[in-house]
């Protein structure tokens, strides 16, 4: 059996190359395509991708891989692509599978391998074309920018489902984060932060381009995020910046390169074992340490994505962390255990202690995840890159753990997942120790790095430059989840939460969904929640305090109106049922005012055409969370 070129195995071009299985009974071989002998040196990154296509059931898998020649022996490189997913009965499209693995020590040359074991039956097989590699040297680049302007170094660490409370500096009295508190410490901790979206895909995409979820779109199961935004990666990398990403994904994941999250970024690590990224971490960093220590022009961008806050939750001390009164033991807690005992929240099934057990845990996962960030920024300290690196530490989104009884996991629209930490290091920027209670978005870390860097940004960006004393804090923080149809608003003390504001045209996991707020027979609720007398949102006033519920029910209908999320007449039309007529009107202007701008991607007060005295009416009155200036 071996692979071989074939006009009917062309993806483009004209021809490819197929393996079509002839097994013999009782025989087991291995079918391989090798590659011409490539130079790479130890640390650089292979950044590779084939094109495959099933034909038939096969019931084998192919496998491409980067081998590396070490002391005259070809050695296999992990991470390897594996198609294992494309084996669906009756499937023939061709779907892309890459990786980047890093070249080890003591490696001369590379070559790309296709691999596939013989089995299935007779006739089956694969086509592959397109197979392809890039050899990235930050060695090579520190060379290239010999003499050149150094820049300032850009980190930023990225927690994925981590909300406030595990955290030392964010008031937990036991739980130890000795890293992140340095960081806070040495910095400003924000603590009312809202995030754009409370999961994963639509969050880091906000982060990423400091616009809205239904901005940059990137909010559905299937979703991408398109090439047509501008990324902070894409911006740094503009500016002579080598820029590296580590995050625990698959490939089509929701921050994967398959769905567009590597956009800007000259290297692009991931795997869906959080153990192998943080090993990547640990071998980039070790073999380029030179490269890193001698840069003397350029900069780099380095990004770590943090998944160990996420479920499953791992009991890294079960001497310490015990669970003796739960009926589940002292166990990790995998997805099955989470899914069918705790996120159902089934009484039967539920206890208090293994709630509490389970808070632990999660907890536990923080102060583990702590340690991730100490042995990064230690070796950055050791390179002597840490004193000058301007240093981000945020999350996308928190999690529930029944606080709002029947609040489990993420997504839901409560503050345990919508408000997130957000640390800033930026020397000679921001003072040391410093705690802001205003509001605040991860949107907000692209307008502000970029500003510290002295970088011009892209048109549009909804964040604002945290730096700057001039862009007062909005007036409204707002977070969407269009998959879940969730909306919120809130203000200083007090937040909507907007429920069943989306509906499904097809099933949970494609997730096909429109925004449905103000369609006829509307399934949409709304709740109010007073955060300061109220933090885990128990009692809903929204019949009590009907003033607060149509102030801020009139910024979600500018807000829907102003995105996408609604169209205009749809919200003018729905309004009278919500809002007084006074309110009415007010919303109206506030849309003519939006028509206005002479960039819609963006609300700053500036570009929106009103006089002074309309703004401060508009502003006096809550409708609309401009900026004075």
């Amino acid at each position: 059996n071996a692979w071989a070129a074939s006009r009917t195995a062309a993806r483009t071009g004209k021809s490819g190359v197929g393996l079509v299985l002839f097994p013999q009974a009782g025989e087991q071989s291995l079918a391989r395509l090798v590659s011409t002998p490539m130079d790479a040196g130890p640390g650089d990154v292979v950044k590779f991708n084939v094109w495959i296509r099933p034909q038939g059931v096969p019931g084998c898998q192919p496998i491409a891989l980067v081998e590396a020649l070490v002391e005259g022996t070809w050695r296999r490189v992990a991470p390897e692509a594996r198609v294992a997913e494309l084996l669906v009965p009756g499937g023939a499209e061709w779907a892309p599978r890459g990786r980047s693995c890093i070249v080890p020590a003591g490696a001369e040359k590379v070559r790309l391998a296709l691999e596939c074991a013989a089995s299935g039956p007779e006739g089956t097989g694969w086509h592959a074309d397109d197979f392809y590699c890039e050899i990235v040297s930050l060695r090579r680049y520190a060379a290239r920018q010999a003499g050149k302007k150094r820049l300032s170094d850009v980190v930023l660490l990225g927690a994925d489902t981590l909300r406030n409370s595990p955290l030392g500096c964010y008031g937990h009295p036991t739980n130890k984060t000795p890293h992140v508190d340095r960081l806070a410490a040495e910095g400003v901790l924000y603590d009312q932060v809202t995030t754009a979206s409370p999961w994963t895909r639509p969050s880091f995409g906000s982060i990423f381009t400091s616009l809205y979820p239904s901005q940059h779109t990137a909010e559905l199961h299937l979703s991408v995020l398109p090439q047509s935004v501008t990324t902070l990666a894409e911006v740094l990398r503009g500016q002579g910046y080598f820029s590296v990403g580590f995050v625990r994904t698959l490939f089509d994941g929701f921050v994967g390169p398959g769905t567009g999250f590597d956009q800007g970024f000259d290297v692009y690590l991931f795997s869906e074992d959080t153990e192998v990224v943080s090993q990547m971490v640990r071998d980039f960093l070790d073999l380029n340490a030179d490269a890193l220590k001698a840069l003397g022009g350029g900069g780099v961008l380095l990004f770590r994505h943090f998944y160990e806050p996420h479920s499953e939750y791992i009991n890294h001390t079960p001497e310490v962390i015990r669970n003796e009164g739960g009926r589940l033991g002292t166990v990790n807690l995998t997805f099955q255990i989470l899914d069918d005992k705790l996120f159902k929240n089934d009484p039967a099934t539920t206890n208090e202690h293994d709630v509490d057990y389970a808070r632990r845990v999660y907890d536990g996962e923080a102060a583990f995840m702590d340690g991730r960030v100490g042995e990064m920024l230690d070796r950055l300290r050791a390179f002597g890159l840490y004193d000058a690196a301007q240093v981000v530490f945020f999350s996308d989104h928190g999690e529930s753990f029944n606080e709002k009884p029947g609040a489990w996991c993420h997504s839901t629209p409560y503050e345990t997942c919508t408000r997130v930490p957000l640390i800033l290091r930026l020397p000679g920027k921001t003072p040391k120790g410093g705690v802001l209670s205003d509001l605040a978005s991860p949107m907000d870390i692209m307008p502000t790095l970029l500003a510290a860097l002295g970088i011009p940004g892209p048109a549009g960006m909804e964040g604002r430059n945290l730096l700057d004393p001039a862009a007062h804090p909005p007036a409204y923080g707002v977070s969407e989840d269009r998959k879940m149809g969730f909306l919120t608003v809130r203000d200083g003390r007090m937040k909507l939460v907007v429920q069943k504001a989306s509906t499904a045209r097809r099933n949970e996991w494609e997730a096909i969904r429109d925004w449905a707020l103000f369609a006829p027979g509307s399934p949409t609720t709304y709740e109010l929640y007073d955060l300061v007398a109220d933090p885990w949102e128990l009692n809903d006033l929204s019949a009590k305090r009907p003033e607060d519920l149509r102030r801020l029910k009139a910024v979600l209908f500018a807000h829907c109106a102003r995105y996408g999320i609604a169209p205009r007449e749809d919200v003018l039309r729905a309004a009278p049922a919500h809002l007084t007529p006074e309110g009415v009107e007010m919303l109206r202007r506030v849309l003519d005012a939006q028509a206005a701008a002479p960039n819609p991607a963006s609300h700053a007060a500036g570009e929106v055409q009103l006089s002074p005295e309309m703004m401060e009416d508009i502003i006096s009155q809550g409708y609309m969370g401009v900026n004075r200036n």
